[in-house]
């Protein structure tokens, strides 16, 4: 586990300038220039040698230890770190419109040959050297990239240069130095006081774009300078156990951290793009525990209901919504409400989001053939009371839950739907029988997150011509509507939490009827409607007229065809 601490607050700059790293500290300097004297006194004769092998001509310059000292100061070899020059005992010499004379220690291996051709986009003319000479000349020259660079008010700045290749231990290096951790700690620690659910950093031609998700909508947070594009990405991704070397197939990893006196699960993944790659940084703060059914938004009459298909012996509950409506803090929430000492709860995530007290939790991992499948038959031989399958994914996964919520246990899971009716329809089109979804499914909550107004600066006025054209038939003539105007304590966005609304469908005996004889979708929603379900649309105007949230808001989060 990581600890840092974030460094003394200065605000939220939107833009980090360009300053330096140190590859070679001041001691390697001082005795560089000694150690390089020594080396080219030694290696003349070497040389003699070496021009003779070639056939070069002894009054050709690249021959000359003393212009290998000036090629390594020049513009050529700027373009690569000096570790990796060294590393492979190579160095860019002269240029021409014709080729790229390279010093070069040996025989060039295939991955160096293809990165010196494509940097410099020639042919190349290799000329043999010794490796002290080399060395040596590497050694005397004071580099620019990457160093570290104090000013006079005391701050580091970061400057890396050119479009450097980065060997893999100048990438490591890059991404433990003081200024590099500091502004990745910067981010975390920002992200983590305004309450951001994710944090996306992306490569663009200038830089890196960093955004953070506040209430289910993304925020630019600040710009980082081109520099610091490989240090921060390597940083994240030392952070998170990945291999800091590959940039060309997405990768998943995780890692947790501690800010303060808060732990902090971080699952992190990325993506090859056109201008690098692109991060991001899911946030699940551990500090935070699980919330509770009552603190949801739910309505107190969906959640009485709710109650009693959470208080049954078995059966299947399923909780359907796009990514990001909040299903799996309702399951936990779920969870919480049915964990006692005389119930066996056990649940397979993928992966486990929050760590539960008194539930057995267990993440699938599908490289190790451990699966929902897998995992799911395995549960079935430890007498679990109640089990939490993260999502449904396939038929294998479906058909298991079923038979178990058939044999005595009360299943709980998740489904991308748009509505509740339509979860019932995706279960007989992943191939499960409408007479078994009709035995077995309880009741479906379907749920989105509107942003809650803030309480500081909210105002109430009379709704809008366009807001009562939304509202339509649930419009009330003389009652006011709350609307956004943004402050300080909500960062001028009007918003502050989220709530959510839900539309629950218990199955009927009428609903279990209609779908053995296959209903179809819009059958089901009508019967629905007609025995008092509420749909999302008529629940999030719930919130409106109690001044939590704006008609603009509800009508951003549920379309009118998915819960009209």
């Amino acid at each position: 586990m990581s600890d840092f601490s974030p460094p003394p607050s200065t605000g939220r700059a939107n833009t980090f300038a360009a300053g330096s790293l140190s590859a070679d500290s001041a001691n390697a300097d001082s005795k560089s220039a000694d150690l390089a004297n020594a080396d080219s006194n030694n290696a003349d004769s070497n040389n003699a040698d070496s021009k003779n092998a070639v056939g070069a001509r002894s009054d050709n310059p690249a021959n000359d230890p003393r212009d290998l000292r000036a090629a390594a100061a020049g513009e050529l070899a700027a373009r690569f770190p000096a570790r990796w020059l060294e590393e492979h005992g190579v160095l860019p010499i002269s240029e021409d419109e014709s080729c790229v004379v390279i010093a070069s220690a040996g025989a060039l291996s295939a991955i160096v040959e293809d990165t010196l051709t494509r940097t410099f986009a020639k042919p190349l003319t290799i000329v043999p050297f010794a490796a002290a000479d080399i060395r040596a000349a590497l050694l005397s020259t004071e580099r620019t990239s990457p160093q570290v660079r104090t000013h006079a008010n005391g701050a580091d700045e970061l400057t890396i240069g050119g479009d450097a290749v980065e060997a893999l231990d100048d990438l490591r290096a890059l991404a433990s130095r003081e200024p590099v951790v500091q502004v990745v700690n910067a981010m975390l620690a920002e992200a983590l006081r305004a309450g951001a659910s994710d944090v996306h950093v992306e490569s663009t031609v200038s830089g890196l774009r960093v955004r953070f998700r506040l209430d289910g909508v993304l925020h630019d947070a600040q710009q980082l300078s081109r520099p610091f594009q490989s240090a921060v990405l390597s940083r994240l991704k030392v952070l998170a156990g990945l291999d800091i070397a590959e940039r060309r197939l997405p990768q998943d990893g995780r890692a947790r951290l501690r800010v303060g006196d808060r732990e902090v699960d971080v699952r992190v993944s990325t993506l090859p793009a056109l201008h690098g790659e692109s991060m991001v940084l899911r946030l699940l703060d551990q500090g935070g525990g699980t919330r509770s059914l009552t603190t949801l938004g739910i309505a107190d009459d969906t959640r009485a209901r709710l109650d009693a298909l959470l208080g049954r012996s078995s059966g299947l509950v399923l909780v359907t919504g796009p990514t990001g409506s909040g299903k799996t803090t309702t399951l936990y929430a779920a969870l919480a409400a049915r964990n006692a000492p005389g119930v066996k709860v056990v649940t397979v995530e993928d992966p486990v989001e929050y760590r539960l007290e008194g539930i057995t939790q267990l993440p699938v991992n599908p490289k190790a053939g451990f699966g929902f499948p897998t995992a799911l038959r395995a549960i079935l031989r430890h007498d679990p009371d109640v089990i939490l399958v993260g999502e449904m994914r396939d038929l294998d996964t479906a058909e298991i839950a079923v038979q178990a919520a058939l044999t005595g246990h009360l299943v709980l899971s998740t489904l991308h739907t748009t509505d509740a009716a339509s979860a019932v329809t995706r279960l007989t089109e992943m191939g499960i029988a409408p007479y078994l979804v009709a035995a077995t499914v309880q009741g479906v909550l379907a749920q989105r997150l509107v942003r809650t107004l803030c309480e500081h600066c909210a105002r109430w006025s009379d709704a809008t011509a366009a807001e009562r054209a939304l509202l339509a038939d649930a419009f009330r003539p003389g009652e006011k509507v709350r609307h956004a105007v943004g402050c300080e304590a909500c960062a001028s966005t009007g918003f502050r939490g989220r709530a959510a609304i839900a539309e629950l469908m218990p199955l009927s005996d009428g609903m279990r009827a209609i779908m053995v004889n296959g209903a179809p979708l819009d059958q089901l929603r009508a019967m629905a409607r007609s025995e008092g379900v509420r749909s999302l649309r008529e629940d999030g105007w719930r919130l409106v007229y109690a001044g939590r949230t704006t008609v603009d808001e509800v009508a951003r989060v549920v379309s009118e065809d998915e819960g009209g």
